[in-house]
């Protein structure tokens, strides 16, 4: 399930050159809150610096910038240097989340003796651990053993989208819906859990139709999942998403539409979270002016899985304007971000 020519184009417009940096320390690491034991509490979260994500061998996901944080010249004892500086930090704080530049579970990326000095080190001093990996790598001679370190694991896939057409056409992601479907089940049989991302708003899409098919995504995707996190579309660097965007021809979802998304989800019975990255910012999801308090009660409502104050202010509040401009935007192919388009034309010089 692949568009060769869109990944060759998503492919252009990643950077030759690697930066680079000190391969002995994570790209960071920060405390937020989550509710990975099923109610909020400070979260670790740390971003390994590895050589980069398998799919980048061949192309990438539109939107995913992550291949600039990654160093060609990592090795095992760097990423143990790593795990040295995560556990140092680390304190009382008994819930991890770790990220990588691709999969932690892809033993080229992360080899397996630094995946077990990881266990090794973190045994007795971690009560909840998120791990995140593409299909290809969950499988039952590569993650079973993790069991014995006695560390309760949730493992993040990012699905994306339901629709194979929608993950090969507009998010390039290399992967279809049933190997999602076989990765879930071989981690239901090994007792792990499983935590689900879906990106909102991908190329090409309206936001309505993105609106439908993130919903449709959640309830195919709800049967397998312990979590579902709804990610919204942030701009990052040296992507086709990028790339559109600069051009105008791309225009972050709103606020509006993810309120609508978590509170319609409710009526699936599934447990749905998100945390949007760069709310309320030119780069994240927004509206067409900054809404702090509607940004909040998302997350509030995520964190404690009651979106009774979201759906007061959804209700309260006047909604004409958004949805006459969802309404028009059907029509277009691209998603046009207006201002960016004016101000593009302001800019530009006029040849009589």
């Amino acid at each position: 399930m692949i568009n060769r020519e869109f990944a060759s184009s998503i492919k252009k417009l990643m950077p030759r050159e690697q930066r680079s940096s000190d391969p002995d320390v994570p790209v960071s690491m920060w405390r937020e809150k989550d509710r990975l034991r099923g109610y909020p509490e400070t979260t670790m979260v740390v971003i390994f610096k590895t050589t980069g994500c398998s799919w980048y061998g061949f192309s990438s996901c539109s939107m995913c910038g992550y291949f600039n944080d990654v160093s060609k010249d990592i090795r095992s004892d760097n990423l143990k240097k790593q795990i040295d500086a995560l556990s140092s930090t680390l304190d009382d704080v008994r819930v991890l989340k770790v990220f990588t530049s691709g999969s932690f579970l892809d033993p080229i990326e992360f080899p397996l003796d630094a995946r077990n000095y990881f266990f090794s080190t973190l045994k007795g001093r971690v009560d909840k651990l998120l791990i995140e990996s593409r299909t290809e790598y969950i499988t039952e001679s590569n993650i079973g053993y993790l069991r014995d370190y006695g560390i309760p694991i949730r493992i993040a896939i990012g699905l994306e989208s339901a629709n194979d057409r929608i993950m090969k056409d507009s998010i390039n992601k290399g992967s279809t819906f049933a190997k999602f479907v076989s990765s879930a089940e071989i981690i239901k049989k090994l007792n792990y859990e499983l935590r689900t991302y879906l990106l909102f708003k991908p190329l090409f899409l309206s936001e309505e139709a993105s609106i439908a098919d993130t919903l449709d995504s959640i309830e195919k995707s709800g049967k397998y999942s312990t979590d579902i996190s709804v990610n919204p579309m942030n701009i990052q660097r040296n992507t086709m998403v990028e790339h559109l965007w600069k051009k105008g021809l791309y225009r972050l979802p709103r606020l509006w539409s993810l309120a609508r998304i978590l509170l319609e989800a409710r009526k699936y019975g599934h447990q749905v979270v998100s945390y949007p990255t760069g709310g309320n910012k030119e780069r994240g999801i927004h509206n067409n002016r900054p809404d702090p308090e509607l940004l909040q009660l998302i997350y509030d409502g995520s964190l404690n899985q009651d979106f009774s104050g979201l759906e007061q202010y959804y209700n309260a509040a006047d909604k004409s304007n958004y949805f006459e401009i969802l309404d028009a935007e059907k029509v277009n192919l691209f998603q046009p971000d207006y201002e960016k388009l004016i101000g593009r034309i302001s800019d530009a010089s006029v040849v009589i």
